[in-house]
């Protein structure tokens, strides 16, 4: 049994600009209905699990379902709001402006250290994470194998739960768009 998991490709949104911890929850909201870049065609290398023949599992976000389409994927055999990315909290401040990126790597820090304003906590992300890593295993199972077009913090944690109950895999799980890591599952 295998597991495929991939990241999705490059986003369609501006992740250059400077914004308040506010405007920080609007590009939030933005960023969850975006798609992948026009330009943004796979690499050959992340072809390579779609030309094996897996079931096919994105979550209900457009940029794990373009990612799929970019792939050349023609069915969805599960596409799940579950299997979405963790959510990200933020705050109504109307200070300071910064980059984007301090925000993205502020909230996600506080998040992880409990702070969950306008977003899942991350006890309960961390759940789903674990029911996501057993679905796909229970996937896997059924169909031999498995690609999941996921994101890059659901990511870390199915590969870190799938590693807890027994698959093998790469040291860490796929951080870049287009990434992938092969998880698998000997029995003995």
């Amino acid at each position: 049994m295998r597991i495929v998991v991939l990241r999705h490709g490059m986003p369609k949104i501006d992740s250059s600009a400077r914004v308040t911890a506010a405007d920080f929850g609007l590009w939030v909201k933005r960023y969850n209905v975006a798609g992948i870049h026009d330009e943004c065609e796979p690499p050959q290398f992340a072809m390579t699990p779609v030309s094996q023949g897996a079931f096919v599992v994105c979550s209900n976000l457009p940029r794990s379902l373009e990612s799929a389409k970019a792939l050349g994927i023609e069915t969805i055999g599960v596409c799940d709001k579950s299997f979405r990315e963790m959510e990200m909290p933020y705050a109504n401040w109307q200070f300071p402006k910064v980059p984007v990126v301090i925000w993205l790597i502020f909230f996600r820090l506080m998040w992880m250290l409990g702070y969950s304003e306008n977003a899942e906590s991350f006890k309960v992300a961390k759940e789903r994470a674990r029911d996501c890593a057993n679905r796909l295993a229970e996937l896997a199972a059924t169909h031999g194998t498995v690609l999941f077009v996921g994101h890059g913090s659901l990511n870390w944690f199915i590969a870190r739960h799938l590693k807890a109950i027994g698959w093998s895999g790469p040291k860490s799980a796929p951080r870049k768009y287009w990434e992938f890591g092969v998880y698998r599952y000997h029995a003995t």
